[in-house]
């Protein structure tokens, strides 16, 4: 009895002893698995998912910010979207039209602000600012002419910068178009001190260029394919959107109440911006009106029957009403339009979070709207939006 015990301890012992290569050659083969199926994934992602950038038509400047190259133009795809065809004017602003003397009898919109303004991954056609020119110049018997300045990544200082030569298009009207990734930008005591003597301050670029091996490797997971199907699918269902983004931080903070000291600040040094922006406008005798365009997550919890603690949509909204109503600029809220439409958040790319085609259309309706009031002397001889429009 004794030696079958001993036989079968031999026995287990021989089994669950493994060679001392297998200790490595296993877990070498396990890992080598992964990265297999990832590879074979990652491939077979970026031959159903294309996407396509471009930079052809992008002039760096870290003076003045970065802008685009005149008479391009540049095919572009995001792997949620269309293609896209960017074509910019003598002056690469993305227009239509010449950048040239105002056309006789025409009222022109000049638009600046970041990726919203461009109109990121939108076909020109369905771009909010196509859009309403069109409806503006049916409305009004004139032609509407747009001249867009807007670059993604402009930041707040850069797009003050911008304005001067907005103001040399003699517009009738300026649009400035923000939203809370414009304010998450890093803006320096001293860059702001010296918003008009950019070339004084070179900090911004600094800042850009920063080593950070965590953004680096953020970076790199978003560049994957992969992760970008999966999180398209799993973004989908708002809830757990919503639940994903606000574990952000501060990058989530502009939803919180009371608003964080950091976010406190970058309200404070756009409250100095805008005011800077209205007295130039002011100046030259052209109406400024600003539009806070709703981020997804914003949207998002417009249509979620219950708020996560402390957190509050409009807050963001609200607080750039305030800093407008404080220098005498118009505003035009998108919160109220978005919030009417069941599951706004589809409105928008899912990962890349830019406003897609349906979304502009919205926007257009509500800006036409704005312009119409009587705000804009140049739109006040327009025909009003029939009731049954207003209605909608």
């Amino acid at each position: 009895m004794e030696r079958l015990d001993n036989q079968k301890r031999s026995s287990t012992s021989e089994i669950t002893t493994l060679p001392k290569r297998d200790y490595f050659l296993l877990p070498l083969l396990s890992f080598l698995t992964i990265l297999v199926m990832l590879g074979a994934s990652e491939i077979f992602t970026r031959l159903i998912w294309v996407q396509h950038k471009s930079y052809a038509c992008v002039i760096e400047d870290p003076v003045e910010g970065d802008r685009f190259k005149p008479n391009c133009t540049e095919r572009t795809k995001l792997a949620e979207g269309p293609w896209v065809t960017y074509s910019y004017n003598e002056c690469g602003y993305r227009s239509i039209t010449s950048c040239g003397p105002k056309p006789a009898g025409a009222i022109r919109i000049a638009i600046t602000g970041s990726s919203m303004s461009q109109a990121l991954h939108v076909p020109y056609e369905d771009t909010f600012f196509d859009r309403a020119s069109r409806d503006l110049a049916n409305r009004c018997g004139r032609p509407v002419d747009v001249q867009n300045l807007g670059v993604p990544g402009l930041s707040p200082i850069y797009a003050y910068r911008r304005i001067p030569e907005a103001l040399a298009l003699k517009p009738d009207v300026i649009l400035y178009l923000v939203n809370p990734f414009d304010l998450e930008q890093k803006i320096l005591p001293g860059e702001l001190a010296e918003r008009d003597n950019p070339t004084r301050v070179s900090s911004t670029l600094a800042a850009k260029i920063a080593p950070n091996p965590l953004r680096d490797l953020e970076h790199l997971l978003i560049q994957s394919r992969t992760v970008l199907v999966a999180q398209h699918f799993i973004f989908q269902n708002r809830e757990t959107f919503i639940r994903t983004f606000m574990v952000y931080g501060d990058r989530a903070d502009f939803l919180r109440q009371p608003f964080t000291p950091a976010w406190q600040q970058r309200f404070s040094d756009f409250d100095v911006i805008l005011g800077s922006v209205a007295e130039k406008a002011r100046a030259a005798g052209v109406p400024l009106v600003i539009v806070p365009v709703p981020s997804r997550v914003e949207a998002a919890l417009l249509s979620s029957p219950q708020l996560p603690p402390h957190v509050d949509p409009f807050a963001f909204g609200r607080e750039v009403e305030a800093i407008a109503a404080k220098h005498g600029v118009s505003y035009l809220d998108l919160m109220k339009p978005f919030g009417s439409i069941p599951n706004a958040e589809n409105l928008y790319y899912t990962v890349d979070g830019h406003v897609q085609s349906d979304g502009h259309k919205v926007i257009a309706q509500e800006l036409v709207r704005k312009l119409l009031e009587g705000s804009v002397p140049a739109f006040s001889h327009c025909a009003p939006r029939p009731s049954a429009e207003r209605s909608q």
